[in-house]
């Protein structure tokens, strides 16, 4: 074990990737409280991820073979994980059954939905840059649920709206029409019809004409230029998301804390035992990637969208704002942990 741990520590893209993200980071805090990046500079930044960088990113993550096989696979971790934050948040809501009913659903919330989009996919597409969509694929399809989730159930729980045909309407487009589900959808489209679609020769390997990364080369350098701006710009802004809030109060909240570490501790752990449990029982082959997603999808800090609602809604903003910098703050020092423990449950024999 200590031979694969050191093996782990070791490991080039591992490294890289921790560095790189905790270098970011650290400029972003250091920026924002030296109101280098203010609060405009922030959204700027914000805008260029979710709108170019994030989109890039799944869009090109679809530029390989289509294998049927695989496709179950990928589909199934958006079951999956579809399930666990639905089970997430019913468990918080159970657990912390003494509190007020809004209060209540909303750390349920904070418990459940981490940040996949922002924190989660650039450090996994780092560590994995050498077998790039075997990991982006499956982060992919959870990334279908967690907009499912956070576009849907997140929005009017937190805004106490109700569904009605107006709010529906608006938050289906939200859900639909933004920049990285069109990105996700559009490439998802060309992966599955390269069969059916006409076809080109290119260095003796026969392609579909949508295969861009083949047919026009010199187009998809642009969507690949774009897509390295996510880990970098991700973490800068969560460096600034650090660098705004208020430490000493977050330091002496107990309740921050405890959310932060279900968050970042238990539902993680939680997460990959039901994994495990899965394999066991031969309900369903897991391979590395699905497993890492997945644990460390779920093992993120507060999304960023759940803290946007909640300032936009006053609801639970101050305790919102706690909660996701002492999860970023955690997360940063769980990660590696969580990292380096689905590769050594990955050595079990069940796998």
């Amino acid at each position: 074990m200590i031979e694969i741990i050191k093996n782990i520590l070791t490991d080039e893209n591992f490294i890289g990737a921790f560095l790189t993200s905790l270098s970011f980071i650290l400029l972003g805090f250091i920026f924002r409280k030296k109101n280098i990046i203010n609060n405009d500079g922030k959204e700027v930044l914000t805008t260029i991820v979710l709108k170019i960088a994030l989109p890039a990113l799944a869009f090109s993550a679809f530029m390989t073979e289509f294998n049927s096989d695989h496709f179950v696979d990928d589909f199934l971790v958006f079951i999956i994980s579809l399930l666990f934050y639905i089970f997430f948040i019913i468990i918080g809501r159970f657990v912390l059954f003494k509190m007020e009913n809004n209060r209540r659903t909303v750390i349920a919330i904070f418990m459940a939905v981490g940040q996949l989009t922002f924190f989660s996919i650039p450090v996994l597409k780092t560590i994995y840059s050498n077998n790039y969509s075997q990991i982006m694929i499956p982060a992919n399809m959870m990334t279908l649920s967690f907009r499912i989730i956070v576009y849907v159930y997140c929005y009017f729980a937190i805004s106490h709206l109700k569904f009605t045909k107006k709010d529906i309407k608006i938050t289906l487009k939200s859900l639909f029409f933004n920049p990285i589900m069109v990105g996700m959808i559009l490439g998802m489209v060309i992966w599955m019809t390269q069969g059916i679609m006409p076809k080109v020769t290119i260095n003796d390997e026969i392609v579909s004409i949508f295969r861009i990364d083949k047919t026009l080369p010199a187009l998809y350098m642009i969507i690949l230029a774009a897509e390295k701006l996510t880990t970098p710009l991700a973490m800068i802004i969560i460096g600034c998301i650090l660098g705004e809030s208020h430490i000493k109060e977050a330091f002496n909240d107990k309740l921050s804390w405890s959310i932060a570490f279900a968050r970042t501790i238990a539902v993680p752990f939680f997460t990959l035992v039901i994994l495990v449990l899965l394999q066991i029982i031969h309900l369903i082959h897991l391979d590395e990637y699905t497993i890492m997603i997945l644990v460390i999808g779920f093992g993120a800090p507060v999304s960023a969208i759940v803290t946007t609602y909640c300032a936009k809604f006053s609801n639970e903003m101050e305790l919102s704002s706690r909660v996701c910098f002492l999860s970023t703050l955690l997360s940063i020092f769980t990660f590696p942990i969580l990292f380096i423990i689905v590769k050594l449950v990955l050595r079990l024999p069940i796998f």
